[in-house]
C-alpha cells in the first residue's frame, strides 16, 4: 500500500515514566489456538487473531489512572475529584461488554464527570491534551487535520486485529506505510501511546521487526470525525 503524507512533526513514543502509560510486557493476547501457523492456513491464522478484551480493558485502566493523576498534578482537578472520576471510570470500563468501545478519560472527565456539553466540552479537553502534552515532556505533535488523512482500508483489512485495536480504544491510524511505519492519533497521549504499542506487537508478530511509531493528539471534533469514518462509531 503506498504511504500517506506523513505528519508535519512527530515522534516515536518513548519508553514509559510516571506520566505514561506502562510498558507491555507481553504481545496482545489472542483468544485462538497459539500453535505456529503453517504457510498453508498463515493468512487465517492472522485473520483470526483478535486483541483479547480483559488486555484492552487494563491498557485503558492505566490510561485513565495515569490520566487523572497528571491532571491532579498539574492542578486541572482536585485530589478528592481524582479519586472520585478514577473509580467511576474503572466501574464503567468493567461494564464495557466485549465488541464495544472503550470510553476514553478525557471524553469521560468532559461528558460524565463535568457533564459539559459539546461545545464547553470541545475546548476544555482541547486545553486537557495540550496540559497532558506539556506534563510528559514528550515530542508527540498535536495535529489538527487528523481527519483529513485517507482511511487505510487495505491496511486496516490485512491486520483485522489492529484494526480492532484502533476501534475499541478509539485510537484510529492516520498514515501508515506498508509496515515500516505508522501514525495513530487520539485526543488522550496516554491512550494513543498504550495503543501505537500494541499496534507495534501485531505487526512485529507478522514481519518479525517492530515498525516504526509516531503517536500523536488531535481536537474532539476531528477524533470524532475521523473514528466514525474508520469504525463507523
Amino acid at each position: 500500500m503506498s504511504s500517506t503524507t506523513a505528519a508535519t512533526s512527530s515522534a516515536e513514543a518513548t519508553s514509559p515514566s510516571p506520566a505514561s502509560p506502562p510498558q507491555q510486557a507481553d504481545p496482545v493476547g489472542s483468544e485462538t489456538s497459539q500453535k505456529p501457523a503453517s504457510p498453508s492456513d498463515s493468512d487465517a491464522a492472522k485473520a483470526s487473531r483478535m486483541p483479547a478484551t480483559d488486555l484492552l480493558r487494563r491498557q485503558m485502566a492505566h490510561c485513565g489512572e495515569y490520566t487523572y493523576q497528571a491532571l491532579n498534578k498539574i492542578g486541572k482537578i482536585s485530589p478528592e475529584d481524582t479519586s472520585k472520576i478514577t473509580q467511576k471510570y474503572l466501574k464503567t470500563l468493567q461494564g464495557v461488554e466485549k465488541g464495544a468501545v472503550f470510553p476514553d478519560a478525557l471524553y469521560f472527565l468532559a461528558f460524565e464527570g463535568w457533564q459539559k456539553d459539546e461545545i464547553e466540552a470541545r475546548d476544555i479537553i482541547l486545553q486537557l491534551t495540550r496540559a497532558l502534552l506539556h506534563y510528559t515532556k514528550t515530542k508527540i505533535s498535536h495535529i489538527a487535520f487528523a481527519h483529513q488523512n485517507e482511511t487505510p482500508i487495505d491496511f486496516y483489512n490485512s491486520y483485522p486485529a489492529v484494526s480492532e485495536i484502533c476501534r475499541l480504544l478509539s485510537s484510529p491510524i492516520i498514515q501508515v506505510s506498508e509496515k515500516d511505519f505508522f501514525t495513530v492519533t487520539s485526543i488522550n497521549p496516554f491512550t494513543a501511546t498504550a495503543a501505537a504499542r500494541l499496534i507495534v506487537n501485531e505487526i512485529e508478530a507478522d514481519v518479525g521487526r517492530k515498525p516504526f511509531q509516531f503517536v500523536t493528539t488531535t481536537d474532539l471534533n476531528a477524533w470524532k470525525y475521523t473514528c466514525e469514518r474508520h469504525f463507523g462509531t
